[in-house]
């Protein structure tokens, strides 16, 4: 928890020192819960072409974050294994696995999807998701080796890298 809380905070600082309205506001109720406008938020790309992400918390501690997903209409993501479970809920659209097409995940459905779960989202409609993540996500290549780790201090990077940048 202290983590998280030192994280809020150094977001906090960012907010000073930055793109105000750029970071989340994330506000301290009661001293245990923290919120924030995920709409106030800016999208940015992610790791994939088609997919954009808003980064809502992280605990380095911990490894967990927790993210908005945004997928383009015809996103197709590369294979790839998550190393920690991760739970979601599908906010719009939809999509299905690679190797089940006839299985489709559409606004509402909720996902609990385990520690070493290997499968490739397809979304030919587009979708919205809200994610936590209780650890890294490895990108595979065709023989299933790990070419990519994105985790809560890669999230963490990005996002402010992002939100640094210059708008283009």
């Amino acid at each position: 928890m202290r983590a998280a809380l030192a994280y809020v905070a150094r977001l906090s600082m960012l907010n000073d020192n930055m793109m105000e309205s750029a970071l989340p506001t994330i506000s301290p109720v009661q001293g245990t819960l923290h919120a924030c406008d995920p709409q106030q938020l800016p999208w940015l790309p992610w790791a994939m072409k088609g997919a954009y992400f808003k980064l809502l918390s992280a605990d380095p501690d911990s490894g967990r974050f927790a993210l908005m997903i945004k997928l383009d209409e015809g996103c197709r993501t590369p294979a790839h294994r998550h190393v920690g479970a991760v739970e979601g809920i599908v906010l719009e659209g939809g999509f299905h696995y690679a190797d089940a097409p006839h299985v489709r995940y559409t606004a509402g459905t909720y996902l609990l999807e385990d520690a070493g779960a290997i499968h490739q989202p397809v979304s030919p409609e587009g979708a919205l998701m809200f994610a936590v993540f209780h650890g890294p996500v490895e990108g595979l290549d065709r023989d299933g080796n790990t070419v990519a780790r994105l985790d809560c201090q890669w999230h963490v990077d990005t996002w402010r890298a992002g939100i640094a940048a210059p708008p283009t």
